[in-house]
């Protein structure tokens, strides 16, 4: 598995478990459904173990489907699928292990068949992860604005490969086999290289975005959400799509600029 992968994976739990506001929501929804008692709980449980086992279903099962819907979904992009597709196959791929949880929770706990929950949960499961995976990608929507002026980094020796009459303005680029489309202000050509070797050449002067997309920080104009999915918008117009285990990272760096 892709060590990038991963380690988004881990800076994702990370952050969710230091949100003040995820706990309280979680909490909050604990309470709502130990209360209302759905799926047969009311009648199951007194309030006390009701409101007990409400919470364990809401925080294992947000924590199982939120990481394996995030893993998913950044292997199914990172496979060349688009955002929203990614999406929707990292939700549907969630539900299953925790309709597996819940069948087997239900067998301890109600001496339920666990083959029968299953097929009883997983339309119900299915529909929910995938409308939660929805949310939270429409909440992080709402946090994306404009990027801070960035300083004026040292222009890096990488530039000196540029054509001359494309001038050093490098805007962005973009991998196509085994070479980079480089866009200046003044046009664009190819370089043979990696996006990775040229990325890495080019150190703090831009940001990788994507598997097949870099740009320089003096060309971003905005973080945007577009179509339900996160692009950055730059200086001539156009929008980069920013690739799910690059989200974090990017939004850390624009911050900081």
């Amino acid at each position: 598995m892709n060590d990038t992968v991963v380690a988004n994976l881990i800076a994702e739990a990370r952050g969710l478990a230091g949100s003040g506001r995820f706990w309280i929501g979680l909490l909050g929804a604990s309470l709502v459904l130990g209360l209302a008692g759905p799926f047969g709980t009311y009648e199951a449980f007194p309030v006390a173990w009701r409101l007990g086992y409400w919470a364990v279903v809401v925080v294992t099962t947000y924590w199982l489907g939120a990481l394996t819907s995030y893993l998913i979904a950044s292997l199914a992009e990172r496979a060349g699928a688009l955002p929203a597709a990614a999406l929707l196959i990292g939700a549907l791929a969630a539900s299953l292990p925790v309709t597996l949880w819940l069948a087997l929770l239900h067998g301890l706990l109600l001496g339920a068949s666990v083959l029968g929950e299953v097929a009883r949960l997983l339309p119900y499961v299915a529909a929910i992860t995938t409308v939660v995976a929805v949310l939270a990608e429409l909440l992080g929507a709402r946090e994306a604005g404009s990027v801070a002026a960035p300083g004026d980094p040292e222009a890096p020796v990488w530039l000196d490969q540029l054509p001359e009459a494309l001038g050093r303005d490098l805007i962005l680029l973009h991998a196509q086999d085994h070479y980079v489309r480089a866009e200046t202000e003044r046009g664009e050509t190819l370089i043979r290289t990696t996006l990775e070797e040229a990325s890495e050449a080019l150190g703090d002067y831009g940001l990788r975005l994507h598997r097949s997309w870099w740009v320089a920080r003096r060309a971003i104009v905005a973080y945007r959400y577009r179509g339900g999915a996160p692009v950055v918008r730059l200086t001539n117009g156009q929008d980069v799509p920013v690739g799910r285990t690059y989200r974090r990272t990017v939004r850390e760096a624009l911050k900081s600029s």
